[in-house]
């Protein structure tokens, strides 16, 4: 039998995440950022947690985004960190809502409201091609969705992605209906 030693933990020590070991570019495959929930427990919290303890699991698990849940263990709805953001939480606020009493819930987006895009189809894509199709459509994030088994698989955040390419990128949200018309009302 061979005999093991332990050795100090070094201040120099750092703990490594799999995106680090891997050579990736804008032709990567689509899949490569994509954390599979068929392989992986993807991140959930249920719709009653607090939306100021939801923003601290955000901050503490590096996390853009993660699915939201309802009593029943049903998926409802993402909440990302934009919408638990300080300007959304104080918007909230200037509506008549506690900022204590606002929930997951409250802020998340959801179900009906969500973008997809097929495992099927990024199976052959790259992650350029994702992300051009998330910036014409103004998504941040999008679903990924096994359309033939109605499965959700994964979660593909533009800023993750920016994140592990090492590149700046970004989305500008297009403008609702409502919000165009009070821009031309404005300017008139």
């Amino acid at each position: 039998m061979k005999k093991l030693d332990f050795l100090p933990l070094q201040d120099f020590d750092k703990l490594v995440f799999p995106e680090e070991f891997h050579e990736l570019t804008l032709d990567s495959p689509a899949l490569s950022f994509v954390t599979d929930f068929k392989d992986h427990h993807p991140a959930v919290l249920t719709a009653s947690v607090s939306a100021l303890n939801a923003a601290q699991v955000l901050r503490t698990g590096h996390r853009s985004a993660v699915l939201v849940m309802d009593h029943r263990g049903d998926f409802i709805g993402v909440l990302t960190a934009e919408d638990v953001s300080y300007q959304r939480v104080m918007q909230c606020v200037a509506d008549g809502i506690a900022r204590q009493e606002l929930t997951v819930g409250d802020l998340m987006r959801a179900r009906s409201h969500l973008q997809l895009l097929s495992y099927q189809q990024l199976q052959g894509a790259k992650i350029g091609n994702v992300l051009t199709a998330m910036q014409r459509a103004g998504q941040h994030f999008c679903l990924v969705v096994d359309v033939e088994n109605h499965h959700v698989r994964g979660l593909i955040s533009a800023e993750d992605v920016a994140a592990r390419l090492h590149v700046d990128f970004s989305i500008d949200t297009p403008a609702s209906f409502s919000e165009m018309l009070k821009a031309v009302a404005t300017a008139h």
